[in-house]
């Protein structure tokens, strides 16, 4: 809009040669009223130019102040202060943590450049009050669920391209987290166009297909996703060649799920879902060094700084494949009492290819040596391979209007020993929907407005196995899940305000 900057001087100059020659002072104001308007019409322009952008671009978000309380019993995190009974886990503690103040804020963005096309990201700052740092290795499922420094970190960032109308592309790392049933929690009962918890919970990048056949039967959508994991080279520690693998293929998973709404029983839908990682590859995962004593470290450094860690020595080709199942329900205001249920759960099946990920650890005949020795397996390794899941939940709005549509929940979840879950830790610092054993949440929700809520919640989780894809050799351990028992007790308020 800088047009009328120049075009000000000129107008101004034949403005005062036109002027009678005995009225020279009274043209100038003339001229510096006339400049002062074309200023302000200039101003008008560029907010007009701003809104018009503003128009193409959506924004939204939230921002929340969490508290948290934990009580723990369980294993320690210290790998070299074993169980005397059980090596495979940590000694056995308990700890109390009464105040762990956090706070996260999320920048939503949406933008349409034409009708066909869609580009969607958001932004998160997550950190706990007083701490800047964070774990060492953090997966990229969690950069955004795991508190670290008051730096913004995109969870999301995709587009979607409508190719036709019952037909969209989409590509980048899309909004898996927070599915259905989570709008419960965090007071709305607006379902989400993406998977149910039962399948996933976390940032992930994959390609996308949607078929809307919306016109055929109600609410009914088909996606296909497809991801496709790159290796790096680890030894490229410059990212000099960011093209070059570390050997491993990439890991690729194929799947989808259908919605579509069953008719006659209120507002409802009913989700189904299937995934396969036809050949689970290897991941370069770091184990506590045997060798390493740590009353010989006068450095007191945490890993890896004091060399306690092992890399792996040897990656097979493939740990096995893994398939999974499932299905989720969720009915609105039922029967317009103001409850709302929903039930999910998955089947899954895991085949090993028995061959593990070695290190190179001390020989037990030679503590001085060292052998390679596979040590890490695919989950249920010498075992059957059959998980299961369940989550069961519902949310009662109080028929109290003074209450301002208050609201009770509770949910419940179980996992099998061997149960493979693609969900990361939330806003109470805990993981529950990967819990092998069984969780139990109770939760309060008040409103104080269309923008302002309040949370308050409590959490136990009773784990019996160690969780994760991958676990010790089952021949010198008895599982690749061996008995693993933590209890714990978590409380948590939120206080969310919606921008």
């Amino acid at each position: 809009m800088r047009t009328w900057s120049v075009l000000v001087p000129g107008l101004a100059v034949g403005l005062i040669s036109l002027a009678p020659v005995g009225a020279v002072a009274e043209p100038s104001s003339e001229a510096d009223e006339l400049r002062e308007r074309l200023d302000e019409l200039e101003d008008r322009f560029d907010q007009v130019e701003k809104r018009s952008l503003l128009d193409r671009i959506e924004l939204g978000g939230d921002y929340r102040t969490i508290f948290n309380a934990v009580v723990y019993k369980g294993p320690t995190a210290d790998p070299y202060y074993p169980d005397p009974t059980n090596p495979a886990v940590g000694h056995q503690i308990e700890e109390t943590n009464a105040e762990i103040w956090s706070h996260r804020l999320r920048i939503s963005m949406k933008a349409e450049p034409i009708r066909s096309v869609r580009v969607s990201a958001r932004m998160v700052m997550y950190k706990i009050f007083g701490d800047g740092d964070a774990a060492p290795f953090v997966q990229d499922s969690m950069t955004t669920r795991l508190p670290r420094d008051s730096s913004a970190r995109f969870d999301q960032a995709w587009i979607d391209w409508f190719m036709t109308d019952w037909l969209a592309f989409s590509a980048g790392r899309i909004a898996y987290a927070d599915g259905n049933p989570a709008e419960l929690k965090d007071n709305s009962s607006v379902r989400r166009a993406t998977w149910g918890l039962q399948m996933v919970d976390g940032e992930y990048d994959t390609i996308n297909l949607t078929f809307n056949l919306s016109r055929a039967l109600d609410g009914w959508y088909i996606r296909g996703f497809y991801a496709s994991w790159f290796n790096d080279n680890d030894q490229d520690p410059f990212g000099g060649v960011p093209f070059l693998s570390s050997g491993t293929e990439n890991l690729r998973i194929f799947g989808g799920n259908m919605d579509f709404v069953i008719p006659g029983i209120g507002r409802n839908f009913l989700q189904l879902g299937y995934y396969v990682a036809p050949k689970f590859r290897p991941f370069n995962i770091p184990i506590p060094d045997p060798g390493y004593d740590p009353a010989s470290d006068y450095t007191n450094a945490p890993a890896p700084l004091n060399g306690s860690l092992l890399f792996p020595s040897a990656l097979p080709d493939s740990m096995g494949s893994y398939q999974n199942i499932s299905a989720l329900l969720e009915l609105y205001d039922l029967a317009g009492i103001g409850l709302d249920l929903f039930l999910a759960g998955s089947v899954g099946f895991l085949k090993s290819s028995d061959q593990g990920i070695a290190y190179q650890i001390p020989n037990p005949a030679d503590p001085a040596t060292r052998i390679e020795y596979p040590f890490l397996y695919l989950a249920s390794t010498g075992d059957k391979g059959t998980t299961f899941f369940v989550y069961a939940g519902m949310r009662y709005t109080l028929p109290i209007k003074a209450l301002n549509e208050t609201k009770l929940g509770f949910e419940f979840n179980h996992g099998s020993r061997y149960h493979i879950s693609f969900a990361v830790q939330q806003d109470n610092l805990l993981t529950k929907l990967a819990t092998r054993g069984n969780a139990y949440e109770a939760y309060l929700i008040v409103p104080f407005n269309e923008h302002l809520f309040l949370r308050a919640s409590y959490l136990y989780i009773d784990s019996k196995y160690q969780t994760g894809f991958f676990g010790p050799d089952p021949a010198a351990f008895g599982s690749t899940a061996p008995e693993r028992l933590q209890q714990i007790h978590s409380f948590s308020a939120v206080l969310n305000a919606s921008l």
